[in-house]
Protein backbone atom coordinates (compact mmCIF):
# COMPACT_ATOMS: atom_id res chain seq x y z
CA UNK A 1 0.00 0.00 0.00
CA UNK A 2 2.89 2.33 0.76
CA UNK A 3 4.31 1.70 -2.72
CA UNK A 4 0.98 2.69 -4.32
CA UNK A 5 0.84 5.90 -2.28
CA UNK A 6 4.46 6.72 -3.21
CA UNK A 7 3.69 6.14 -6.88
CA UNK A 8 0.54 8.28 -6.71
CA UNK A 9 2.52 11.02 -4.98
CA UNK A 10 5.27 10.84 -7.66
CA UNK A 11 2.63 10.90 -10.41
CA UNK A 12 1.01 13.97 -8.86
CA UNK A 13 4.38 15.74 -8.64
CA UNK A 14 5.13 14.86 -12.28
CA UNK A 15 1.77 16.29 -13.36
CA UNK A 16 2.37 19.47 -11.37
CA UNK A 17 5.83 19.82 -12.93
CA UNK A 18 4.37 19.32 -16.41
CA UNK A 19 1.67 21.91 -15.71
CA UNK A 20 4.31 24.38 -14.51
CA UNK A 21 6.34 23.69 -17.66
CA UNK A 22 3.28 24.30 -19.87
CA UNK A 23 2.47 27.51 -17.99
CA UNK A 24 6.05 28.73 -18.52
CA UNK A 25 5.89 27.82 -22.23
CA UNK A 26 2.57 29.66 -22.60
CA UNK A 27 3.99 32.68 -20.77
CA UNK A 28 6.97 32.71 -23.16
CA UNK A 29 4.68 32.50 -26.18
CA UNK A 30 2.47 35.25 -24.76
CA UNK A 31 5.55 37.41 -24.15
CA UNK A 32 6.62 36.89 -27.76
CA UNK A 33 3.17 37.81 -29.06
CA UNK A 34 3.09 40.94 -26.89
CA UNK A 35 6.52 42.07 -28.13
CA UNK A 36 5.49 41.49 -31.74
CA UNK A 37 2.25 43.41 -31.15
CA UNK A 38 4.24 46.31 -29.70
CA UNK A 39 6.55 46.30 -32.74
CA UNK A 40 3.55 46.28 -35.08
CA UNK A 41 2.01 49.18 -33.16
CA UNK A 42 5.26 51.13 -33.57
CA UNK A 43 5.31 50.48 -37.34
CA UNK A 44 1.65 51.12 -38.18
CA UNK A 45 1.65 54.94 -37.73
CA UNK A 46 4.63 55.21 -40.08
CA UNK A 47 2.94 53.11 -42.76
CA UNK A 48 -0.33 55.03 -42.50
CA UNK A 49 1.50 58.02 -43.97
CA UNK A 50 1.77 56.22 -47.33
CA UNK A 51 -1.31 54.66 -48.95
CA UNK A 52 0.78 52.51 -51.27
CA UNK A 53 2.66 51.07 -48.28
CA UNK A 54 -0.64 50.30 -46.56
CA UNK A 55 -1.80 48.26 -49.53
CA UNK A 56 1.52 46.45 -49.99
CA UNK A 57 2.40 45.49 -46.42
CA UNK A 58 0.23 43.36 -44.17
CA UNK A 59 1.67 43.76 -40.65
CA UNK A 60 -0.32 41.02 -38.98
CA UNK A 61 0.70 38.97 -35.96
CA UNK A 62 0.18 35.24 -36.32
CA UNK A 63 -0.07 33.64 -32.90
CA UNK A 64 0.78 30.00 -32.47
CA UNK A 65 3.61 27.80 -31.30
CA UNK A 66 6.03 30.16 -33.03
CA UNK A 67 4.40 33.63 -33.16
CA UNK A 68 5.32 35.74 -36.19
CA UNK A 69 4.78 39.28 -37.42
CA UNK A 70 4.17 39.08 -41.17
CA UNK A 71 5.32 42.17 -43.07
CA UNK A 72 4.40 40.89 -46.54
CA UNK A 73 4.29 37.54 -48.31
CA UNK A 74 8.02 36.87 -47.99
CA UNK A 75 9.11 38.80 -44.87
CA UNK A 76 8.47 37.86 -41.28
CA UNK A 77 9.74 38.80 -37.82
CA UNK A 78 10.14 36.09 -35.21
CA UNK A 79 11.26 36.17 -31.61
CA UNK A 80 14.19 33.77 -31.85
CA UNK A 81 16.39 32.27 -30.41
CA UNK A 82 14.98 33.67 -27.14
CA UNK A 83 11.79 35.62 -26.37
CA UNK A 84 13.64 38.95 -26.29
CA UNK A 85 15.47 38.80 -29.65
CA UNK A 86 13.80 40.08 -32.80
CA UNK A 87 14.82 38.33 -36.02
CA UNK A 88 13.81 39.61 -39.47
CA UNK A 89 13.65 36.79 -42.01
CA UNK A 90 13.05 36.88 -45.75
CA UNK A 91 12.07 33.85 -47.80
CA UNK A 92 14.34 33.25 -50.75
CA UNK A 93 14.19 30.23 -53.03
CA UNK A 94 12.88 27.77 -50.48
CA UNK A 95 15.02 28.99 -47.57
CA UNK A 96 14.73 31.82 -45.09
CA UNK A 97 17.56 34.30 -44.85
CA UNK A 98 18.13 36.26 -41.65
CA UNK A 99 18.41 39.93 -42.60
CA UNK A 100 18.70 41.50 -39.14
CA UNK A 101 18.68 40.41 -35.51
CA UNK A 102 18.61 42.53 -32.38
CA UNK A 103 17.24 42.67 -28.85
CA UNK A 104 16.43 46.39 -29.14
CA UNK A 105 12.89 47.13 -30.35
CA UNK A 106 13.85 50.65 -31.53
CA UNK A 107 16.69 49.29 -33.67
CA UNK A 108 14.36 46.69 -35.18
CA UNK A 109 11.71 49.35 -35.88
CA UNK A 110 14.25 51.56 -37.65
CA UNK A 111 15.64 48.65 -39.68
CA UNK A 112 12.17 47.39 -40.66
CA UNK A 113 11.15 50.87 -41.83
CA UNK A 114 14.24 51.05 -44.06
CA UNK A 115 13.58 47.53 -45.31
CA UNK A 116 9.95 48.33 -46.12
CA UNK A 117 11.00 51.52 -47.92
CA UNK A 118 13.38 49.51 -50.11
CA UNK A 119 10.66 46.92 -50.80
CA UNK A 120 8.28 49.73 -51.78
CA UNK A 121 10.82 51.21 -54.20
CA UNK A 122 11.48 47.76 -55.70
CA UNK A 123 7.73 47.30 -56.18
CA UNK A 124 7.47 50.71 -57.87
CA UNK A 125 10.36 49.83 -60.16
CA UNK A 126 8.75 46.53 -61.07
CA UNK A 127 5.42 48.22 -61.78
CA UNK A 128 7.02 50.85 -63.99
CA UNK A 129 9.00 48.18 -65.87
CA UNK A 130 5.82 46.22 -66.52
CA UNK A 131 4.05 49.35 -67.75
CA UNK A 132 6.90 50.22 -70.10
CA UNK A 133 6.72 46.86 -71.89
CA UNK A 134 5.28 47.16 -75.39
CA UNK A 135 1.65 46.20 -75.47
CA UNK A 136 0.41 43.93 -78.24
CA UNK A 137 -2.16 46.11 -79.95
CA UNK A 138 -3.24 43.51 -82.51
CA UNK A 139 -6.78 42.41 -81.79
CA UNK A 140 -7.22 38.79 -80.96
CA UNK A 141 -9.42 37.47 -83.72
CA UNK A 142 -10.92 34.18 -84.59
CA UNK A 143 -9.10 31.65 -86.68
CA UNK A 144 -10.07 31.41 -90.33
CA UNK A 145 -11.02 28.19 -92.07
CA UNK A 146 -7.68 28.07 -93.93
CA UNK A 147 -5.74 28.38 -90.67
CA UNK A 148 -7.63 25.46 -89.17
CA UNK A 149 -7.26 23.37 -92.34
CA UNK A 150 -3.51 24.04 -92.39
CA UNK A 151 -3.12 22.98 -88.75
CA UNK A 152 -5.23 19.86 -89.29
CA UNK A 153 -3.32 18.85 -92.42
CA UNK A 154 0.03 19.41 -90.69
CA UNK A 155 -1.07 17.25 -87.75
CA UNK A 156 -2.22 14.42 -90.03
CA UNK A 157 1.03 14.58 -92.03
CA UNK A 158 3.23 14.54 -88.90
CA UNK A 159 1.18 11.69 -87.44
CA UNK A 160 1.58 9.62 -90.64
CA UNK A 161 5.33 10.29 -90.71
CA UNK A 162 5.57 9.27 -87.06
CA UNK A 163 3.73 5.98 -87.75
CA UNK A 164 5.98 5.30 -90.73
CA UNK A 165 9.09 5.91 -88.63
CA UNK A 166 7.76 3.59 -85.93
CA UNK A 167 6.95 0.87 -88.49
CA UNK A 168 10.49 1.16 -89.92
CA UNK A 169 11.97 0.95 -86.42
CA UNK A 170 10.19 -2.28 -85.53
CA UNK A 171 10.75 -3.84 -88.95
CA UNK A 172 7.15 -3.96 -90.23
CA UNK A 173 8.00 -1.92 -93.32
CA UNK A 174 11.17 -2.34 -95.32
CA UNK A 175 12.55 -0.33 -98.21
Amino acid sequence: MADVNAFMKALKQARLAEAAHLDAALDLRDARVLRLDALRDALLPQLKLNSQAQSLFELSVQPGVKPRLWLDLISVIEMEPDPKTYRLLQGRQGARECLFETRDADQMTAYVLKYLAHRLIAQDKLSSNLQSLPQNKAPLGRYGIWDLAYVWFTGVLLGALGLLAWALAIGRVQF
